[in-house]
């Protein structure tokens, strides 16, 4: 009964022992090769919980070359801005000229990737589409979201002469107000070297490319969403000075409750 009981709890053991190594490796390698954050700021909903006043999503980034230079169309990435209003950092962008960016501060811009360099973007209204969503009383209800998503047609245009413009499928959640679809009619940028076309899922209330009606540059980005582990409390990091021209306070996540991540 004993040596049987041994062929029984020894395999267990063992089994358990692997498991514990496999998930310590696991931990090990995504704390040293991912970097955290957090979801700061209502651009993305509905899609990420931003909403500083309860909880916020929070989650990991790939910021390794690797994946930024693999960017595939309609990524969630990470990324601050080169526009002169900005308070994600301190004196300004210049093309060619180091960046001066808190690296403690989690306040990175996080935005949906649209256009790539070279490419040509481009939205188009249906403006009868346009009109039924204005229509409803409550312009954020399901049915007037519905004629909002569908009234807003996103195409690009490679770079070759030849190439055409090329309706694109937005699948993925968006937040849109009836009264600012036909700001989009026609709209057309042209990406030079370097530029990307970057934009929040929140169309209502997302300080983006779209909005400044300007690119960002390839060193703006700062990573690749790689899952939402979670949520968590945003309080200010006191021990995380502010930066010179007082505009921007550090922050960091706190009473992080986890949930089964979800991977983009």
């Amino acid at each position: 009964m004993k040596s049987k009981l041994k062929l029984i709890i020894w395999p267990v053991i063992y089994l358990v022992l692997i498991i514990n190594v496999c998930i310590s490796f696991i931990f090990v390698f995504r704390s040293f090769y991912y970097r955290s954050i957090f979801v700061s700021g209502s651009s993305m909903e509905p899609t990420l919980n931003g909403n500083t006043a309860d909880r916020v999503d929070y989650g990991l980034i790939d910021d390794h070359d690797y994946a930024i230079k693999n960017l595939k169309r309609f990524q969630i990435l990470t990324t601050y801005y080169p526009f002169a209003d900005s308070k994600d950092y301190v004196g300004g962008y210049s093309r060619d000229k180091d960046n001066v960016i808190d690296t403690n501060e989690a306040s990175y811009k996080i935005k949906r990737v649209y256009g790539f360099p070279g490419e040509t973007i481009k939205f188009v209204v249906d403006e009868e589409k346009a009109n039924i969503a204005k229509s409803f009383i409550n312009p954020y209800c399901e049915e007037a979201q519905f004629y909002c998503k569908e009234a807003i047609q996103f195409e690009v245009k490679g770079p070759n002469e030849n190439d055409e413009f090329v309706r694109q499928s937005l699948k993925f959640k968006r937040k849109i107000n009836p009264d600012k679809i036909m700001t989009y009619q026609n709209f057309e940028y042209h990406l030079e070297e370097e530029e990307y076309w970057v934009m929040g899922d929140n169309y209502s209330a997302s300080s983006d490319c779209f909005n400044k009606k300007h690119p960002i540059y390839r060193d703006n980005i700062v990573g690749v969403l790689i899952s939402i582990e979670g949520t968590c409390k945003i309080i200010s990091n006191t021990e995380v000075d502010p930066t010179d021209d007082g505009t921007k306070i550090s922050y960091k996540c706190t009473k992080k409750k986890r949930h089964w991540p979800t991977y983009y």
